[in-house]
């Protein structure tokens, strides 16, 4: 059994190609975002002690259910707070300070939480959701103003804490990126027909340091921004991960080549 990653941007599919593999490779545990797993905290609270003890002060209506929720490591508590109340915004705006993304914790912190959650990766057996590159590319990126190189060379520390042994990547890939965007643009929206995933996702890079320093204020910036990771991506696997990934149509590829790459 191998860790699998499963990577791309916005509206390829990952979330799809997830529930066939699931069904699939039922031996393997999957991985949601928003799920407490070995390596990605995405939508997850990470609390020191004390913090925890006072989250619980705040809140005792939703002791018992944090109290189940949560899972404690090194010294902290992770809590995947959307499943607690996510309609509760009060709550939600709580405990979304203690993420470890949006720039939370200093560059150091993050790094160091980031590269020892996946040096402790030890077993094998995991299919991730956007857990490799995503939410961590995105910080470096927009957050930490990381130049191109200094990207690549924090990934070349993250593989070298990694089995790549057992380790692959699967990315979907869109043939056009603009068409991609405009489609999901257009498709989340609430009922009354405001563009949901565009408002937050241009206000996500707006707010960020990198979009305020470079004015990124429209929807050509967002896709100036996707084309940017997905370079990145591509030095990343050919220059650190050549033949331990697998690139694949969005939306139009065979099942069964991509369990067969896995097999192998």
């Amino acid at each position: 059994m191998k860790n699998i990653f499963i990577e791309g941007i916005p509206g390829s599919g990952k979330s799809t190609l997830l529930g066939k593999l699931q069904k699939s490779l039922p031996a393997y545990r999957f991985y949601r975002e928003g799920d407490i797993s070995p390596v990605d905290l995405a939508w997850c609270s990470y609390l020191s002690i004390t913090q925890y003890k006072k989250l619980l002060e705040d809140w005792p209506q939703f002791r018992n259910i944090i109290d189940a929720e949560s899972v404690r490591e090194e010294g902290y508590y992770i809590i995947p707070y959307t499943r607690i109340d996510g309609d509760n915004h009060e709550f939600y705006s709580y405990m979304e300070k203690y993420e470890i993304y949006g720039g939370r914790r200093s560059i150091n912190e993050f790094q160091d939480i980031v590269q020892r959650r996946y040096r402790n990766l030890k077993g094998t057996g995991n299919i991730f959701e956007c857990a490799f590159f995503q939410n961590i590319m995105e910080e470096l990126m927009l957050y930490d103003e990381y130049s191109d190189d200094k990207i690549i060379d924090f990934y070349k520390v993250l593989v070298s804490n990694i089995n790549t042994d057992n380790f692959l990547i699967i990315r979907l890939l869109c043939d056009d990126i603009n068409g991609s965007l405009e489609h999901i643009r257009k498709e989340r929206i609430n009922d009354q027909g405001e563009e949901i995933w565009y408002n937050l996702m241009l206000g996500y890079l707006k707010q960020s340091p990198y979009g305020k320093s470079h004015g990124m204020s429209d929807f050509e910036a967002i896709i100036n921004h996707f084309i940017r990771r997905i370079m990145l991506e591509n030095r990343i696997l050919n220059e650190i991960l050549p033949y331990k990934f697998m690139d694949v149509k969005s939306k139009d590829y065979q099942l069964d080549d991509i369990l067969t790459f896995l097999s192998k």
